[in-house]
């Protein structure tokens, strides 16, 4: 089975192919998320491992929250890709795909949300070492952060962005740089396709969290 997966949440766009067992990553750095880019990439990759479009099997994609063009971008290519052949999509949270390549068994994700906002989520490693949700997802100011318990680390640009906003006890566990891949993408889609949570491809909708700023941009 090949699977695709594609993350355009934020500055990094990246897409991965998992072709048996062997998984391939491209990624480009700080570029606003087009199509265009996330089609070339494709294509790229593409020919890196000879796989044909018509060859992948699942497409998943980080479903956000982010940035909206960029979410809107990754949700229009799943779509278009998926929609002629009917195959399965699936929604992975760009949250749960920073978190899943951050050190630690428990990690507070977050990402820039813009006026002094974060988007955040608390993350706890499963026994499989995939990260799952430790209660929902969030947006708001970064002093109001808290994850209930003590986290091994606080990654995302959110707290690269705003560490002397963030509670101390997360700006100690911070580590700088991180952000989420496809690679993430697909390890959680992965998952996701093999317990039958995914969707069809008119389904395969954005997560923006902050709906007002969203619906206005419609």
């Amino acid at each position: 089975m090949n699977v695709l997966a594609i993350e355009t949440a934020t500055a990094c766009v990246s897409v991965a192919l998992k072709k048996g067992e062997t998984v391939y990553e491209h990624s480009v750095r700080d570029v606003a998320a087009r199509a265009e880019t996330v089609l070339e990439l494709l294509q790229s990759l593409c020919a890196e491992t000879g796989t044909g479009i018509g060859a992948i099997d699942v497409i998943a994609f980080g479903r956000g929250p982010g940035s909206f063009t960029g979410l809107r971008v990754a949700a229009a290519v799943a779509q278009g890709l998926a929609y002629p052949r009917d195959l399965p999509v699936i929604p992975v949270s760009s949250l749960a795909a920073l978190a899943q390549e951050a050190p630690g068994r428990r990690v507070l994700a977050a990402l820039d949300a813009r006026r002094d906002e974060v988007y955040y989520g608390c993350f706890r490693r499963a026994a499989n070492g995939l990260v799952v949700p430790d209660g929902c997802e969030r947006v708001g100011p970064p002093s109001g952060v808290s994850c209930g318990a003590a986290v091994d680390s606080a990654v995302g640009s959110g707290v690269d962005q705003y560490a002397d906003h963030f509670p101390p006890a997360l700006v100690q566990v911070r580590d700088p740089g991180r952000g989420p891949t496809a690679r993430a993408v697909l390890a959680l889609g992965v998952e996701a396709y093999d317990r039958g949570a995914w969707v069809r491809a008119c389904d395969a909708l954005p997560v923006y969290l902050r709906d007002d700023v969203a619906k206005a941009r419609l």
